[in-house]
């Protein structure tokens, strides 16, 4: 695993020292004013400052990480937009033969274009509908689901009241939460209470928790939740009148597998599944982070597996990259006898932007089927 995290950072060092050097040699031409070596050290800069701003400020708990992680987040974005649109110049000019200058100002203002955008799309909330019968339930359960909510430094109270308004406008029967719901320890502060919002629901909420909430302390955000009346599922087993819901904790498939966001531990999905008292006969919900060890949960006689952890890949280009990495990137699968659900998350990680996803809650009616 450590030989793994260390080809992964050494080629990140790789990809971003080019990036560098070719976004320094563009903007070089494009306005020459500026030196190339001066182009290089500002961009040098802003990657030191990305990277501080993206790891150091996600933690801290001071007012002052939030503007600064915001604006982290909005500068990656306009960065990434800006290389995807200087390479497209560059291919343009071979053809057309663009002026420099007027190349710099396309790069630049597309860039601007899409971020924006991207910013406005992630402040909305996509509410989606799904059926998925289940066999021997007899009358309809409406859930709805959650994910990826993220709360930190880019999302607190006003993100949070914005879910419940929704999630009282389709007044479920219950809600299920599949983790990631902080991502920062900003709302940890004392005489903080970002969940209050949802003590005004007189409905069941069930949460596992993600990576993300472990990372950044899974005791607070245990207590949290907790104090805002969800239930915490930790490898156990509840009943919600005809249905069985099985709530795993964020984990490995099985000992043979790799995953950086799920650290080996003494359990796993196949072997929680294998000890857990599950009455096969019953309708069963299984609510796990990622998407993943679905052949334990089949053989256990689950119905239906929710999950999120993967945003869909929340942004373009990684829209394009996020399937590759996981065999259910986003939506509704078939898996054998059960349903896979994946939500592509209701917040947004690292940056305040969504291109090619929505941040989304699904409602999800559980209908009888013969």
């Amino acid at each position: 695993m450590i030989t793994l995290v260390a080809i992964w950072l050494a080629t990140s060092l790789i990809i971003a020292t080019g990036v560098v050097i070719y976004l320094s040699n563009r903007f070089a031409l494009f306005f020459p004013t500026i030196s190339r070596n001066e182009w290089l050290w500002g961009f040098l800069a802003l990657f030191v400052f990305l990277i501080i701003s993206m790891s150091v400020f996600m933690m801290i708990t001071h007012p002052i990480g939030k503007p600064i992680y915001i604006i982290g987040g909005i500068l990656t974005s306009l960065l990434l937009f800006l290389i995807m649109f200087v390479a497209l110049t560059d291919l343009l000019n071979l053809a057309f033969k663009i002026t420099p200058q007027l190349r710099g100002f396309l790069s630049i203002g597309l860039a601007v274009l899409l971020t924006s955008y991207g910013i406005w799309n992630a402040y909305s909330i996509k509410v989606r509908e799904i059926a998925i019968p289940i066999s021997g339930l007899t009358q309809e359960i409406r859930a709805v689901h959650i994910s990826d909510v993220h709360l930190g430094n880019l999302w607190g109270s006003r993100h949070v009241n914005r879910i419940v308004g929704k999630i009282k406008d389709i007044n479920p029967d219950v809600i299920f939460n599949t983790g990631d719901m902080f991502d920062g320890r900003l709302h940890f502060r004392e005489g903080r209470d970002v969940l209050a919002t949802f003590r005004t629901l007189n409905i069941p909420h069930f949460f596992v928790y993600g990576n993300h909430d472990k990372l950044v302390g899974l005791d607070n955000v245990i207590k949290q939740m907790e104090n805002a009346n969800i239930t915490v599922l930790r490898n156990e087993i509840v009943d919600f009148g005809e249905l069985q819901i099985i709530g795993l904790d964020h984990m490995l498939a099985n000992e043979n597998t790799f995953d950086m966001h799920a650290m080996p531990g003494d359990e796993t999905i196949e072997s929680v599944m294998a000890r857990l008292p599950i009455d096969e006969s019953r309708p069963t919900v299984v609510l796990h982070h990622s998407p993943d060890g679905m052949s334990y949960m089949q053989a256990r006689g689950v119905n239906l597996l929710l999950a999120g952890h993967t945003h869909a890949g929340q942004i373009f280009p990684a829209t394009l990259i996020a399937p590759l990495m996981f065999n259910h990137n986003r939506g509704l699968y078939n898996y054998e006898t059960m349903k896979i659900y994946v939500s592509e998350g209701t917040g947004t990680i690292f940056m305040p932007i969504r291109l090619g996803t929505r941040n989304e809650m699904t409602l999800v009616r559980l209908i009888p089927c013969n």
